[in-house]
């Protein structure tokens, strides 16, 4: 009888797989990737730029991306987040939090260092519109969002 060896099976049916999670100090990378755990992640739902990436502000240009990395470090220091890996990929796409819960996707975006992904259902889409309106991070001054085709013009908000 081989019952004992559908056990596992059964009960991953029965109780649905799970999301894989990982949680530690974060090493951060860019804007959007940082590595927790040893493993290469990237902050679901958001575009960063960067590092090296120029925007401007009032005639003076200055690397953006590597702000960006600095405001998610910020974010991040000092503490462990608790990120759930929402797919495949190297770097994998992750929902990353702070213990209190704080998304740093929605952080990110609200703080303006990060714009939402140009998905139609992105719930980011709001924060980043409240960013753009308070003139948050990049929405300062003069950027090229990587989102655009190239060739189009930069924004100026």
């Amino acid at each position: 009888m081989r019952l004992p060896s559908l056990l596992p099976l059964l009960a991953l049916i029965a109780f649905g797989a799970r999301a894989e999670t990982l949680s530690g100090p974060a090493r951060v990378l860019t804007g959007d990737r940082l590595e927790v755990a040893g493993r290469l992640l990237r902050l679901a739902g958001i575009d960063a730029p960067e590092p090296g990436r120029i925007c401007s502000r009032e005639g003076r240009e200055y690397d953006c991306g590597r702000i960006a990395a600095t405001a998610l470090m910020d974010l991040t220091l000092g503490v462990s987040v608790v990120c759930e890996i929402l797919g495949p990929g190297d770097p994998a796409p992750a929902r990353c939090r702070l213990p209190d819960g704080y998304d740093l996707s929605e952080g990110m975006v609200y703080t303006g260092w990060a714009l939402a992904r140009p998905r139609e259902n992105n719930p980011l889409r709001a924060q980043e519109q409240i960013a753009r309106e308070r003139r948050h991070g990049l929405w300062r001054g003069r950027f090229s969002p990587s989102r655009e085709r190239p060739g189009s013009a930069a924004s100026e908000n």
